[in-house]
């Protein structure tokens, strides 16, 4: 009887245990532009910055309201808030890492202050003096164009990729404001019926310089500009394009598929070749997206020594919501091409990285 009263008391002492690490935790709330966030991911870590692993302790989800709750043993936690939104012409990714990290969890569940998450890939290396602007309004086909791109560019050799120095998005009714400095600028813009902020434009796509470039400013000018309308990127126009670039099929290429973690193809990635084994800079040769199988081609000049990598897009830093791999089959990701002969890679691994 004392042995059975003793392994019931034990019991006892265990479930309440339980019952008190489940009891504790943290509550919050993730905004966008200042609204509630729903449906988007918070995930806690063990660890911060490059110690981060690549898988987080838990993750929750926000109601409609950009409400979480989170069950989580007493401990010190990193938070990271993140949501992808996707569709409707719109590619927006949102993150934000929790100001007062690390999250203290001690007894009960501690309400947090709200977290403003922001739209990646808006820093941008020109810097406003606080007074100097520009506004304008963006047309297609007669009509404001709303979620396009303004790009800003601080020399006018080359108005593609990502060499932009500042980038604004336009609002419902096409309108945008640049918070520059004194300076000259060169401006571009282009909307993606993907929605996505960087990429090669396809035929459809929403494309234009503006007509007046280049733009002088003074300090604290405020100029409003005029008649800026986007034309469709045609098909023909694309295909000459390609033709004169680093597109061109050639009777030497690398070829293969990327997937991703599950084995599923990936369509729409880039596959890079270097001659240079610190695969830095700009790459000597660039395949065309990947196909809907995930297969793709990088047409060489000649045969040789190449090193191979794969990003959803090309040129700039990496930011989260990128897809990115390399060729594994060698520690330095090298591979020997033979001229006039097509060399097969296999299988490239992809992750997307926040």
């Amino acid at each position: 009887m004392r042995f059975l009263l003793s392994i019931l008391i034990l019991m006892q002492l265990l479930s309440l245990t339980a019952c008190r690490q489940g009891d504790t935790g943290v509550t919050g709330q993730l905004l966008f532009n200042q609204q509630p966030l729903g449906q988007a991911r918070v995930e806690f870590y063990l660890k911060s910055g490059n110690e981060r692993s690549s898988s987080p302790f838990s993750v929750v989800t926000t109601d409609v309201g950009g409400v979480f709750r989170a069950s989580l043993p007493p401990g010190n936690y990193y938070l990271i808030g993140k949501k992808k939104e996707q569709g409707g012409g719109v590619n927006r990714m949102l993150m934000a890492e929790y100001p007062q990290n690390p999250v203290v969890v001690d007894e009960g569940f501690s309400p947090l202050a709200p977290l403003e998450l922001k739209e990646i890939g808006f820093e941008g290396a020109i810097h406003s003096d606080g007074q100097t602007e520009v506004r304008g309004q963006l047309f297609a086909d007669g009509e404001p164009l709303p979620d396009a791109f303004v790009y800003v560019y601080t020399r006018g050799d080359t108005l593609t990729g990502p060499a932009y120095g500042l980038i604004e998005r336009t609002g419902e009714k096409g309108y945008f404001t640049l918070k520059l400095s004194a300076g000259r600028y060169w401006l571009a813009a282009r909307k993606r019926h993907d929605g996505s902020r960087v990429g090669d434009p396809q035929a459809g796509d929403l494309n234009g310089v503006y007509p007046h470039n280049p733009l002088i400013l003074e300090a604290g000018e405020k100029r409003q500009l005029r008649d800026w309308s986007l034309e469709p990127v045609t098909r023909e126009a694309k295909q000459r394009r390609l033709a004169k670039g680093m597109f061109t099929p050639t009777t030497t290429w690398l070829s293969g598929r990327v997937i991703d973690e599950d084995q599923t193809p990936v369509a729409g990635i880039y596959l890079f070749a270097y001659r240079d084994s610190r695969m830095i800079g700009k790459p000597n040769f660039i395949s065309m997206p990947t196909d809907k199988d995930g297969r793709f081609k990088i047409y060489l000049d000649k045969g040789g020594e190449f090193f191979v990598g794969a990003r959803s897009t090309f040129g700039g830093p990496l930011e989260p919501g990128e897809w990115v791999g390399t060729y594994d089959v060698r520690p330095d990701h090298g591979v020997d091409a033979g001229s006039d002969q097509a060399t097969d890679l296999g299988d490239i691994l992809v992750r997307e990285v926040w």
